[in-house]
This record gives structure tokens, C-alpha cells and sequence, in this order.
């Protein structure tokens, strides 16, 4: 990890892992800015993913294990904590402690959370991905599960998406928008997924707008910051690069990482 402008410091590294050399993926993180937590989402082992939490307070920062999941995404004053495993199941708590709410087998393929506007969980239908992971995960068509929390009590609601475009990711965006990142899976390794634009939603009017942001290259691992205004990019060479929708950039890292987030 590191402040912007500094050079980032290793926190914690895996310990004489009991696993077989390269069945272990990182494939997302998720940092917790009040409580100094971070989640790191893996895959494979077991095959449903597994979570990794880690305390940046503790004296000696470990990777301690925390649920099932391969896709995890933390926001908010109460840390609202939403995952999905590659069995497509999302599972979302309004603050760690509390009340673990549950959609089995609903073809989610990554997770999202809003905080800008009360609490809001995003997740993403696309389960052609996750078939070719487990193939007896159930076909569902590609869309977003849109979950809020109103008096302890959360509400559904569910759009549609073009069938036949794919999405590796989605993030919360200003005023109630959903970025998508528009890539495909690859075929030799279905846990590894990239673009290089960015599609817009809006939840208000049902309406999808194209390419409002195209990388410079493909793009393995899409974030932003709890203002929803400022992306944090993460591409296939290993390089780190914040990005505005108004097109502002910047590079924070050269290479040498598969996910990052602030």
C-alpha cells in the first residue's frame, strides 16, 4: 500500500502456504477506509473463492480468512461489506457485524457498494463467466441487482442489460450511475477478465451509454474512490492509473499488481 505520490510498502505477505504452487488468484480488493481493513478476494481454493481480511492497525498485519468469495467490495460510515463467490451467490452486511443477507445462485460476477447516497449495493449479472468457471452454475441473463437499505430492511431491484455484451466489472458512479467495465473472460482462464471501456448506466432512466471512457489498454481490475468520482485502474501489465469520467488521468504505479483500491 502506499499514499499517493509515495512508493507503495509491502503490509503482509502469504506465510508457508498449504496449497499447490499457482492454484491461488487474486482477483479483487476492497479497502476499508474507516476501519483500516482490507479485503482481498482469491480464486481458486477452495473453488468457490475465499477472502483474505486484513487489520492495517494490527502491530503485525496477517492474512487472516473471512468468508467465501472471490469479488468483495467495502464502502461507508457502517463499512457495508458485499461479496459473490463463483457460484454467482451474493451475500451483503450493512456493517461487519451485523445480519448477513443472502441471494444463492443468482448469477452475480462481481459487487459494488455506494455509499454517496445512503447505502446501496451494486452487483453484476453475468453468469456466462462464472459457467465457464463451474458449469453447473444456473444461466441467468446478464443485468445488475440493485439492492438498498431503508430502516434495517433491504429492497431489490433488477435491470436488464444487452444480451450478448459482457462485463467484467462494475463500479458506483456520481448521481445514482453504474460503470461497467465492457470486456470478455478469457477462455483458457475464465478467473482472468479485461476491457478498455467503460459503459454507463443510469438506474433512473434505464439507458446504457457506450464507451464514455476508453483505456489506453485492457484493463484487469476497475475501482473508485468512496466519492464515486475518481477510478482506480489497475491493467493487464501491472500498472496503476486513476482516471475521471471527464477525462483526467494520472499513473500512480508502473507495474507489478493485479488489483488496487483507495
Amino acid at each position: 500500500m502506499g499514499n499517493t505520490g509515495s512508493t507503495p510498502l509491502a503490509i503482509v505477505t502469504e506465510a508457508a502456504p498449504k496449497r499447490s504452487a499457482g492454484s491461488l488468484t487474486i482477483t479483487d480488493v476492497a479497502l476499508d477506509v474507516k476501519r483500516d481493513l482490507v479485503y482481498v478476494g482469491t480464486c481458486c481454493e477452495p473453488g468457490s473463492g475465499q477472502l483474505r481480511r486484513v487489520d492495517l492497525r494490527a502491530p503485525s498485519p496477517v492474512l487472516a480468512s473471512d468468508d467465501q468469495g472471490f469479488a468483495v467490495d467495502v464502502a461507508g460510515g457502517e463499512s457495508t461489506v458485499a461479496r459473490t463467490d463463483t457460484f454467482g451467490t451474493l451475500a451483503v452486511r450493512f456493517s461487519p457485524k451485523s445480519r448477513q443477507e443472502v441471494r444463492a445462485q443468482s448469477g452475480v460476477s462481481d459487487v459494488a457498494v455506494d455509499a454517496t447516497a445512503g447505502v446501496r449495493v451494486i452487483a453484476l449479472i453475468q453468469s456466462t463467466r462464472l459457467r465457464a468457471l463451474i458449469p453447473t452454475v444456473p444461466a441467468h441473463e446478464p443485468g445488475l441487482l440493485v439492492l438498498e437499505s431503508n430502516a434495517g430492511r433491504w429492497t431489490d431491484t433488477s435491470y436488464s442489460l444487452t444480451a450478448g455484451t459482457t462485463y467484467c466489472g462494475v463500479v458506483p458512479l456520481a448521481k445514482g450511475s453504474i460503470g461497467l467495465l465492457a470486456g470478455q473472460a478469457d477462455p483458457s482462464n475464465p478467473v482472468a477478465c479485461s476491457g478498455d471501456r467503460l459503459d454507463v448506466y443510469d438506474s433512473a432512466t434505464r439507458t446504457l451509454r457506450p464507451g464514455v471512457v476508453t483505456f489506453a489498454g485492457r484493463v484487469r481490475h476497475l475501482s473508485v474512490d468512496d466519492s464515486s468520482t475518481f477510478l482506480i485502474v489497475t491493467t493487464v501489465d501491472g500498472a496503476i492509473h486513476w482516471q475521471t469520467l471527464a477525462g483526467d488521468s494520472g499513473e500512480l504505479a508502473p507495474r507489478g499488481f493485479v488489483a488496487a483500491d483507495w
